[in-house]
């Protein structure tokens, strides 16, 4: 096969024992070009300098080994419970290696007796098979001719992510012949920061990290803590924070003469409407606000606020700004449950000021008059949700959008709702407290305010962690509240039954409790798939407490507030993220009266899931547990990849590396600042990068 091209644009299928079969299954792996092999990285390495013998195994160390098998066979271990177990040996004694989760006829082809294996993992030692052990162990045949091949043996060797249809010999083949192609890899980060951080070249840094030189630190490369994988992590994080540096710099491009008026009349005005005083933290958001909307470059500043620290009173403050200077507002929300909650709080507030609320959902009537009355400017303030962007919707003067739990937007979304004005202030909000270096990264072209403070007069909140042989006493609690006057939420993860999971569904449990649990009780039920008139209808219900329980699925996770509903009971408590958990915990605790949140675990003392619970135990700080969730979770399961909008790195961690990712911001919005358009020469690998590989995440439109 010869090569079509000369650099790492190319396929990756023209690379030497590629072709277009495995070229199908890379990419699988994210790899399509020569260039994105060169970036996919190995996930960790195996010193094959030198093996050990199974007699020099010890106990709780993960090791690398190289084998025979000596026997392959399916076997049960009581209880009508199969596993595989495979005996390797050397010269030196057994070691037997167990899969739990098998296709025995796989796996007896696989290890035919004979066969020359490296075997890896963790070693344990069995008291009844009074052997050495390893479970579900990494596992690589040694082929004739393999001795003779450096890339497989006598050094320190990558080990990949792979994807079915792919062996390590073949990415590692693969990834060995694209390194010739180093030459053609150009580095966006300029010599001058290079050479101030101490960065090795970016090809060396390539090359080391795919293939590190004999007598490396092994824990080091484990670790992520080489200079070439800082390289290569500082290149990562600066690329984003430049597309965000230039964003924001777009974004504070000033228009003289666009500023609003505000002044303390102003501001006294709209405080004067609300039935209680700020907190302090208000008051310093408000602050912050005003000074941006009376400045002549357009806001753009996210508002964070723990759950039911008083955020929504803020966007209508600036609405209201923003009204009184003859501009409209939008505000939108993810749910109609949420847009509802909003439209119904801002109108309380708004009575007999002649200022017109629209609420604007898909399930709207009279939409036609709604539309023109705000093309025609007699709506000053729509609510709604994703169907305040729709083409027959026209603003006649745009001047605030204000978008609520906008990770649950796309980048289209967002972009649609701020192009229905001339540069609208934009604020964005979220009730999910973000942490420090998640925020750096999907929020980085931002201003950001945080309501640090909740409202006096909030009643505590109880979390306990039921079992379910302990599930009458979670019971308990309810009935009892129940009788004080009080109401609860039950929360289910999913609307029917799911065979995968095996959970109760919010669907047929609600028909259990009604006629065992809570019989004699007033029960009503909410899903995301009911129609908008029967969600309002048993929402409704519950304000008015008609209903004493309201069993839901998480659509009630935000947008509900019933001062008195004081038990939350979360069930499958296990399956959720700690921050959705502090979501629907901030359902209640509202009033006065002492609430309760209740979360009903599968798992039990010492296993993970029950000690991830214990932190919501312990804690009612939204921020702590959104820094422990994302130290479990990763920061791709957060918010989900796909709703956040948030970068999956080839190599970089914002948790592990949030130093380099410091350094990599302070770096970037340097630059951008003495070279806002990257017009100069050393510049230029950046903005080309930034043009051909963020242009529509960023929506910078032609750089400069």
């Amino acid at each position: 096969m010869t090569d079509k091209t000369t650099d790492a644009d190319q396929p990756v299928q023209y690379i030497k024992g590629v072709g277009p079969k495995k070229a199908e299954r890379f990419k699988k792996l994210g790899v399509k070009t020569v260039g994105d092999l060169l970036f996919h990285f190995p996930m960790r390495y195996e010193d094959r300098s030198k093996f050990k013998t199974i007699a020099e195994l010890e106990v709780g160390e993960v090791a690398v080994i190289k084998v025979t098998v000596k026997s392959a066979r399916a076997m049960f271990r009581g209880r009508g419970r199969r596993m595989f177990e495979v005996a390797f040996a050397d010269s030196t004694g057994i070691l037997r290696a167990n899969w739990f989760s098998f296709s025995a006829k796989a796996l007896t082809a696989r290890f035919a007796v004979g066969g020359e294996w490296i075997v890896s993992g963790k070693v344990s030692f069995n008291k009844y098979r009074g052997s050495k052990t390893i479970t579900h162990p990494d596992t690589e045949a040694v082929t004739p001719g393999d001795q003779e091949e450096s890339l497989n043996f006598g050094h320190i060797t990558p080990v990949y992510p792979l994807t079915e249809g792919l062996s390590q010999k073949s990415v590692r083949n693969a990834a060995h012949t694209a390194l010739k192609y180093l030459e053609h890899l150009d580095d966006i980060v300029p010599t001058a920061l290079n050479r101030r951080y101490k960065l090795p070249s970016l090809a060396t840094s390539v090359r080391r990290t795919h293939w590190p030189q004999e007598g490396a630190d092994i824990q080091a490369f484990a670790e992520f803590k080489t200079r070439e994988q800082k390289k290569l992590i500082f290149n990562e994080f600066f690329l984003i924070q430049s597309g965000l540096a230039l964003k924001r710099n777009k974004a504070k491009k000033t228009y003289p003469g666009s500023g609003m008026k505000v002044d303390e009349s102003l501001i006294s005005k709209i405080k004067k409407l609300l039935p209680f005083t700020l907190t302090n933290a208000q008051e310093r958001v408000l602050k912050e606000i005003s000074a941006d909307m009376g400045a002549d470059s357009p806001m753009s500043r996210l508002l964070q606020g723990d759950v039911g620290s008083g955020k929504t009173v803020i966007a209508l403050s600036a609405a209201l700004i923003a009204v009184r200077n003859k501009k409209q507002v939008a505000i939108m929300a993810p749910t109609e449950i949420l847009a509802t909650q909003h439209y119904r709080s801002i109108i309380g507030l708004l009575q007999d000021t002649g200022v017109s609320v629209a609420l604007l959902t898909s399930g709207s009537s009279a939409k036609k008059q709604a539309y023109e009355n705000i093309r025609s400017g007699k709506t000053h303030i729509v609510v709604g949700t994703h169907a305040i962007i729709q083409d027959a919707v026209g603003f006649k003067d745009l001047g605030l959008a204000i978008i609520d739990e906008q990770h649950r937007f796309g980048v289209t979304q967002r972009a649609s709702l701020i192009g229905k004005g001339s540069r609208p202030h934009t604020l964005i909000m979220t009730a999910t407290p973000i942490p420090r270096t998640l925020a750096m990264t999907l929020y980085g072209d931002l201003d950001v305010s945080v309501i640090d403070e909740l409202p006096p007069g909030r009643g505590s909140i109880v979390t306990r962690i039921y079992q379910q042989s302990n599930r009458l006493s979670a019971i308990r609690v309810v009935r009892d509240q129940i009788s004080a006057g009080r109401q609860a939420f039950i929360v289910y993860p999913l609307v029917d039954e799911s065979d995968k999971l095996q959970l109760k569904a919010a669907t047929v449990m609600f028909e259990q409790f009604k006629n065992e649990e809570f019989e004699g009780l007033r029960l009503g039920l909410t899903h995301g798939r009911m129609k908008s008139a029967e969600k309002e209808e048993a929402l409704g219900r519950f304000t008015k407490k008609e209903i004493d329980i309201l069993i839901s699925t998480t659509v009630i996770e935000v947008g509900i507030d019933q001062p008195n509903a004081t038990v939350m009971m979360i069930e499958h408590a296990d399956r959720f993220g700690l921050s959705q958990l502090h979501q629907l915990r901030g359902r209640v605790g509202r009033s006065a009266h002492r609430s309760y949140c209740l979360l009903m675990a599968e798992a039990g003392h010492g296993n993970p899931a029950w000690d991830r619970l214990r932190i919501m135990e312990k804690s009612r700080d939204g921020f702590k547990i959104a820094e422990a969730d994302l130290q479990l979770r990763g920061s791709g399961d957060f918010f989900g990849v796909k709703q956040s909008g948030l970068p999956e790195f080839k190599i970089g961690n914002i948790l592990r590396d949030h130093k380099i990712l410091s350094e990599a911001r302070k770096a970037a919005f340097a630059l951008i600042k003495r070279d806002p358009n990257l017009s100069k020469p050393e510049h230029a690998q950046l903005r080309r990068a930034l043009t051909e590989r963020w242009r529509e995440k960023f929506e910078l439109g032609e750089i400069g």
